[in-house]
């Protein structure tokens, strides 16, 4: 079984859309995407307002940084 077929959800977090402030169900994935600036990053769609969401997460505090992305 993969890491991510694993996860329950406990190993989620619920973070706000910056655009509508929707409440996202977030689990990071087993397999992280890293920018080209060694961040772990994802992007998504709200769910609410559709907008186009891009994060990384804080290698420090190991939370979502969300941000809007412009159409």
């Amino acid at each position: 079984m993969s890491a991510d077929q694993s996860a329950t959800v406990l190993d989620a977090d619920v973070v706000g859309c910056p655009t509508c402030n929707a409440t996202l169900i977030f689990r990071r994935s087993g397999v992280p995407h890293m920018d080209d600036c060694g961040f772990e990053s994802y992007n998504f769609m709200c769910g609410e307002c559709g907008v186009t969401l891009a994060g990384i997460v804080d290698p420090f505090e190991d939370l979502l940084l969300l941000s809007a992305v412009p159409a």
